[in-house]
């Protein structure tokens, strides 16, 4: 059964036709009229001032690009790696003026060479040898490497990350000689960089490193190069050490997660595990061929006699006509007798002090004394080195300050000095 309230009644013809608008109504007030005036002349100026706006914004926009392709031009020059040519009158360091590295060659990388441009570098093809394939890093081969890798700069917040990490090795009170190593450690840490950042547009993320090839190109550019095995093992340990610094101590920047750097150690490890054998055979080597070149018993014995017998006849020419060769040949004798007896390396003889000596003076006894020499180079594992010297044998030591008390120029608190300078 159909009801009207299934049939629809409204035609199609109404559905279709729009509701009829509002009737304007006109008011002949006038303070209308005169609204109505202000609104059409608000609109004019709003349609001016549109028009005006998307002008400026056309402009502004175009300005944008511009600027965005010079600072991204900018930015990718920042993030390169340039080799610094260090000019004549550059000095090094204050802290570190008493080393002299070797001379370094002339190099012939231009001042500022980025290394991430699109055409290759001077710096790779330039130095590799016709007969050598060509490498990344050649701060590997020939002589005064060591300064050149002090040359390359990376960008500013990877040169402070490594300040801080050289800061972190040396340490609250380093030595002349801990600065020294920690500006050579940078250098391979750099030299690493250079290697791995070799063709990337960007550093400061750091994602360069998770090239694990590239890691194990590094480690056998290093074994085939001229250094030894044990140099090479050495310098890829140092490498351990920071990844290790940079896994504990992020970079700023840096997006590298924690499984990137798992995988990254994970590979410097199985380089050193894999190295780990010819290393062992190496240093076998060495000590035998030190060992076949030790002197006999009866050389040892000649020069003790030597020396027993030059000291104080040195001492007494010291005594009456000082002179440099004399005092020369007084250290040699000296350091001889000393080494025949303890072996110790020459690096504790030249940084005995008198306070160290005069201090084993009170502390002797009737049948000898003993020096303790703090400041070596393996202090750190085993301490001080000792030396016990007979009551002759330090009664040489005790006269030759005594002398060396009226001599002008020694004021020097190295017990061997040299012209008032340090050893």
């Amino acid at each position: 059964m159909i009801t009207s309230w299934d049939v629809d009644t409204v035609g199609d013809d109404v559905l279709s036709q729009p509701p009829p608008l509002s009737p304007v109504i006109k008011c002949d007030n006038p303070d209308c009229k005169e609204w109505r005036m202000d609104a059409n002349r608000m609109k004019a100026q709003r349609d001016i001032y549109a028009a005006e706006v998307k002008s400026l914004r056309c402009m502004l926009q175009q300005r944008i690009k511009r600027n965005r392709k010079r600072m991204n031009q900018r930015a990718e020059d920042q993030e390169r790696v340039f080799l610094r040519k260090r000019s004549r009158t550059e000095s090094t360091p204050k802290r570190l003026s008493k080393s002299k590295g070797p001379s370094c060659r002339k190099s012939p990388i231009a001042s500022h060479t980025p290394v991430s441009s699109s055409s290759e570098p001077a710096s790779i093809d330039t130095e590799a040898s016709s007969s050598s394939p060509p490498i990344h890093s050649p701060w590997f081969s020939g002589r005064g490497r060591g300064n050149r890798m002090r040359d390359i700069t990376f960008p500013r917040i990877m040169e402070k990350y490594l300040q801080g990490y050289r800061d972190h090795y040396e340490g609250i009170d380093p030595t002349v000689r801990l600065q020294e190593n920690a500006v050579s450690k940078i250098s391979r840490v750099k030299s690493f960089l250079s290697f791995m950042a070799h063709g990337f547009n960007r550093l400061s993320d750091w994602l360069f490193l998770r090239d694990l090839k590239r890691i194990r190109g590094w480690s056998r550019s290093l074994i085939k190069s001229s250094l030894q095995v044990t140099t090479s093992d050495f310098y890829i340990k140092n490498i351990s050490h920071f990844l290790k610094y940079m896994n504990e101590t992020p970079c700023k920047g840096s997006r590298l997660n924690q499984n990137d750097m798992i995988l990254i150690t994970r590979e410097v490890a199985a380089i050193l595990k894999s190295m780990r054998k010819k290393v062992f055979i190496h240093q076998m080597q060495v000590k035998r061929d030190k060992m076949e070149g030790l002197p006999s018993h009866k050389d040892i014995m000649a020069c003790l006699t030597a020396a027993k017998t030059r000291i104080p006849q040195l001492l007494d020419v010291m005594t009456s006509n000082p002179t440099h060769a004399t005092r020369s040949l007084l250290y040699g004798y000296m350091t001889l007798n000393w080494s025949c007896i303890y072996g110790h390396r020459p690096g504790v003889y030249s940084n005995m002090t008198n306070t160290e000596v005069l201090k084993a003076e009170i502390t002797g006894t009737a049948f000898g004394h003993l020096i303790h020499v703090s400041n070596h180079k393996t202090a750190n594992a085993f301490g001080e080195a000792q030396m016990y010297l007979t009551i002759e044998e330090f009664g040489w030591m005790k006269r030759w300050l005594e002398i060396k008390g009226t001599l002008t120029g020694t004021n020097n608190r190295y017990f061997l000095c040299i012209a008032g300078k340090n050893p």
